[in-house]
């Protein structure tokens, strides 16, 4: 078993400001790399989330407790997880089953993404629980089972 990572608050506090960097930029109708581009589509799908961007010390301190739910930052970089496995079309299941939910359940892409985020929040809970890397195979075998129901 590998010992349990808890970051910092100042690599936190780094990851959390490519978030507002990105969604600033965009805000600002000002140039994006690839991946401010999709920080800012997952943004955008999540309009519940936009009063955290409006400071900056807040959204880069805030603590979330487990009872408020999903950490919204938490939510945000699973999005973007999925969006990165899609555009890149690893592991292939993701790719597949999302299609399968948007073109043939006809959900919408964002509930879709939602299931699958669901998949992926539970995986890398369990990881975390027991120390140990992400369970591969139970994902993508969760993953086929969406393209199955």
């Amino acid at each position: 078993m590998s010992a349990h990572y808890t970051p910092t608050r100042e690599t936190l506090r780094a990851h959390r400001q490519i978030f507002w960097d990105a969604w600033q930029k965009a805000q600002a109708d000002l140039p994006l790399n690839a991946l401010e581009v999709r920080i800012a589509r997952v943004i955008r799908m999540h309009p519940e989330y936009h009063p955290y961007f409006e400071d900056m010390e807040d959204f880069l301190e805030r603590d979330f407790q487990i009872d408020d739910g999903m950490n919204p930052y938490l939510h945000l970089s699973l999005h973007l997880a999925l969006e990165e496995q899609a555009a890149s079309k690893q592991p292939p299941e993701m790719g597949q089953a999302l299609i399968h939910m948007v073109s043939v359940k006809k959900m919408d892409r964002h509930d879709a993404l939602h299931k699958i985020l669901d998949i992926l929040a539970e995986v890398i809970h369990q990881s975390q629980r027991l120390g140990e890397e992400p369970n591969h195979q139970l994902y993508t075998a969760q993953l086929k089972d969406l393209t199955r129901l």
